[in-house]
């Protein structure tokens, strides 16, 4: 058997060597930067207009610079400078609608090039079926809700005064129903209707955590609401 003083050095040496292992691990894991961007996807039904915006930040809440551009749906963006020193990658077009919305760029120091999507259906029209306070509002879809998207009601009264209705996704029938008790604040009279579809989805890359979110406007209807 070791002697004492020796059994104890023995195992100081095996500590320092476990510590220090320790040590690099860390070191390896936090040299590792990781970016964090936010995609922004509208689009408007009634002028047939795609709009797409992107911005980058470092680990440290600092602006961060794409060298060779962002492609939105593989177009070319614009790169503006916004105050507090954010570069914002943007485009405006005029298409229909694509059901899946795509970003693609290459970070710094990165040789592959990174493809970010978000599918989301549009909402090809709607119709007012019927509406009363008594009854409450149905409308007639073109289209779903996926789990985790939402459908924004807003609506706008003869006074211009502004009222808006949360439906919370998944919806995967025809017509969607609004009771009676959620118009308790409506007055009877004629209003302009819009739809917003919103989406929203948070993931990681390799290097890169991000948020895309998306929104899709219908065009307007009138309709009046009844007692």
């Amino acid at each position: 058997m070791f002697p004492k003083k020796f059994t104890v050095l023995f195992s100081l040496l095996l500590i320092s060597g476990f510590l220090l292992q320790c040590t690099d691990t860390v070191e390896d894991t936090t040299s590792e930067e990781t970016a964090h961007a936010n995609f922004y996807v509208r689009y408007l039904a009634d002028a047939l207009q795609l709009k797409g915006q992107a911005s980058f930040l470092t680990t440290d809440s600092t602006s961060l610079k794409i060298p060779a551009g962002v492609a939105f749906m593989g177009s070319g963006t614009r790169e503006r400078e916004l105050p507090g020193q954010v570069t914002r990658y943007e485009s405006t077009m005029e298409a229909t609608y694509p059901p899946d919305l795509r970003f693609t760029f290459r970070l710094p120091d990165n040789d592959k090039q990174t493809s970010i999507n978000l599918p989301m259906q549009g909402i090809q029209g709607f119709e007012v079926v019927e509406a009363s306070k008594s009854e409450g509002l149905t409308l007639s879809l073109n289209g779903e809700l996926a789990d985790g998207e939402n459908l924004l009601l807003l609506f706008t009264d003869s006074n211009q005064e502004a009222r808006t209705i949360l439906r919370p996704g998944p919806l995967t029938t025809e017509q969607l129903l609004i009771p009676s008790d959620a118009l308790l604040h409506f007055a009877p009279g004629e209003y302009r209707l819009y739809l917003v579809k919103q989406a929203e989805k948070e993931d990681q890359e390799q290097g890169l955590t991000y948020t895309f979110s998306a929104e899709y406007y219908t065009t307007e209807k009138t309709f009046i609401l009844n007692e």
